[in-house]
């Protein structure tokens, strides 16, 4: 899926949500709910917070990889590659995973 498209669906899934923020964050696009990161655009990646109970299992996920800072891992937190978000709905599917965390 191409950047400008990721930005749209995020924009169009987040609204009605609550608060709704964008900012500058690394090398990427934040975008935060009520004050809190939900995902990010870095690149044409997306970066979302899963929470460390799912962690694992969104890592075994085809495109998935962890979140490095420093090159260490965040617990909790994944890169998903933007060729392997083929459909609104898998971005949707990691949308609504990283706001059932809230």
């Amino acid at each position: 899926m191409e950047r400008a498209q990721l930005i749209e669906q995020i924009e169009s899934q987040l609204a009605g949500r609550g608060e709704l923020t964008e900012s500058r964050i690394l090398d990427g696009d934040g975008y935060f709910i009520d004050g809190h990161l939900v995902v990010a655009v870095m690149g044409s990646d997306l970066c979302v917070d899963v929470g460390r109970q799912v962690w694992d299992a969104a890592l075994a996920s085809d495109g998935v990889r962890p979140l490095l800072f420093a090159d260490q891992p965040v617990p909790g937190w994944v890169m998903i590659d933007g060729g392997s978000l083929s459909s609104n709905e898998s971005v949707s599917h990691w949308i609504e995973t990283s706001l059932a965390r809230r």
